[in-house]
């Protein structure tokens, strides 16, 4: 077992398995003195919708969706009532490659994340985000399992 640990990043991305996620996080910080690092990687939505179409300035669009995170995550820790300090954390770009730079970045010493409920060939294209982070992470990994209808 971890001997010490003092920042525990838990990447969220709001779905239903946010809730059990972090409260899983909050009681290993608590049994270690922790810090939670929460954690939300959104894409740039230039880059995956043509809103240019739509006449609208790329800061209108992400300070819409930085507003709209920000309420999400309001709701996740009013719902998850985690007693332990929590620092949020967002970041721009691919998840799984901005959540491993964020845990070197911060020295984390645990990442608790949510495997996703996927299989079969969706899971062969679409790839895991966990599984990069369970193959690539400089620090132990708790997993936890979404429910298959998350």
């Amino acid at each position: 077992m971890l001997e010490h640990a003092s920042i525990i990043v838990v990447p969220v991305d709001f779905s239903a398995a946010s809730v059990p996620l972090l409260r899983t996080a909050g009681n290993l910080a608590r049994i270690y003195g922790a810090d939670i690092h929460l954690l939300h990687v959104y894409q740039d939505v230039f880059s995956v919708l043509s809103m240019r179409t739509f006449d609208l300035s790329e800061e209108v669009v992400e300070n819409a969706m930085l507003r709209e995170i920000e309420e999400k995550c309001d709701a996740l820790l009013l719902a998850a009532d985690v007693d332990v300090p929590i620092v949020r954390i967002l970041r721009k770009g691919e998840t799984a490659e901005e959540i491993l730079a964020y845990v070197e970045e911060a020295g984390a010493d645990i990442i608790v994340v949510a495997t996703n409920a996927r299989s079969g060939i969706e899971h062969f294209f679409i790839g895991s985000i966990a599984q990069r982070i369970v193959r690539y992470a400089p620090c132990p990994v708790v997993t936890l399992r979404a429910a298959a209808d998350v």
